[in-house]
């Protein structure tokens, strides 16, 4: 798998970096889950794409 670098001229693409719940590191792409309230404790979680495909949870629509 190739390797991309970012120097100081080329800025992230990704703007929605965030803590995966899944996985729990900094990911790219993460997106809000939607849990039922029973298994939530009430707290919002986020996924990286990859745990949204592994674990085949369903992101909040986009609004």
């Amino acid at each position: 798998m190739a390797e991309t670098t970012r120097t100081a001229s080329t800025p992230p693409t990704s703007t929605s970096d965030g803590y995966c719940s899944w996985h729990q590191r900094i990911a790219e792409n993460v997106k809000r889950i939607q849990l039922s309230e029973a298994g939530s404790g009430g707290k919002v979680h986020y996924a990286c794409i990859h745990c949204i495909r592994i674990y085949s949870l369903t992101p909040y629509p986009n609004q």
